[in-house]
């Protein structure tokens, strides 16, 4: 239970880390959501070489561009990782990729 809690506290902390950054780089117009039920399942009974993939839900008032989505995929990519070594670097494991959901 201890462990789900710092869990919990681990990912209200991330999400609005990444939401505030993808805002201020690529506009008021997108909003960021990560998905609590995939990033608590990466994170219990985890082995020591496991790497995981998030998954991101993209709300934007406007239409978003191929470029444009992939430069806010590789941009989550590094800033979930550079985050989760300062917010949790004891149970840091790596998010080699992102899936991103348009809304």
């Amino acid at each position: 239970m201890i462990i789900l809690l710092k869990i919990s506290k681990v990912y209200v902390l991330l999400n609005k880390v990444l939401n505030t950054l993808v805002r201020r780089k690529f506009g008021k117009q997108f909003s960021i959501r990560l998905n609590s039920l995939r990033f608590v399942s990466n994170r219990i009974n985890v082995n020591h070489h496991h790497t995981c993939s998030e998954r991101i839900t993209l709300k934007s008032v406007k239409p978003v561009s191929m470029n444009e989505l992939m430069s806010i995929k590789d941009f989550i990519l590094f800033n979930i990782n550079s985050a989760l070594l300062c917010i949790d670097s004891k149970g840091y494991i790596e998010v080699t990729d992102v899936e991103i959901i348009i809304m």
